[in-house]
């Protein structure tokens, strides 16, 4: 058994593995399509029809889940191939097709946000159209550099990690 958007039963479910609703899903699903058949010149269905073994994700909804439900959790590549029926190498391949995919079918519906700007000005220009602007702050272990003033850019002034 594997991990299916057939087995989610309620809207908790969706949001806790997607993100997003069972109606948004849908819609975004048919977009996902669209942009699948611009990019591959065939359908899903068309280009697995002749493969001899057992396609795990062969339709558009397993494929946009699989990788909005990567999004949302970000397991290792070995733990999503277990979860998914294959193995960490395909979840990794899958994952990086299925989510350019994923960015075409966004950019076509208007959806993708700007990722990118060439300037500072640029970006104070952006934000003055009083767009919402989401910014990852995860903070990274860095290894300490070695010499004072190379530390000095790194330090934050918070205590040591407890281990």
């Amino acid at each position: 058994m594997s991990v299916s958007y057939k087995n989610v039963r309620n809207e908790r479910q969706w949001k806790a593995t997607t993100g997003l609703s069972q109606q948004k899903f849908t819609a975004l699903c048919t977009a996902f399509k669209k942009a699948y058949e611009l990019l591959h010149g065939i359908s899903l269905e068309y280009g697995t029809e002749d493969q001899k073994q057992g396609i795990a994700l062969n339709t558009y909804e397993d494929a946009l889940y699989f990788v909005l439900f990567q999004l949302k959790n970000g397991l290792t590549w070995d733990c999503l191939g277990v979860l998914f029926s294959i193995d960490g190498s395909n979840a990794c391949r899958n994952f990086q097709k299925y989510l350019e995919v994923l960015e075409v079918a966004l950019h076509q519906e208007g959806a993708l946000p700007k990722r990118h700007f060439r300037s500072v000005e640029e970006f104070k220009e952006y934000l003055k159209t009083g767009a919402e602007a989401v910014v990852d702050v995860t903070e990274y272990r860095v290894e300490r550099p070695k010499g004072k003033e190379k530390q000095k850019d790194y330090y934050s002034g918070k205590k040591k990690p407890t281990r």
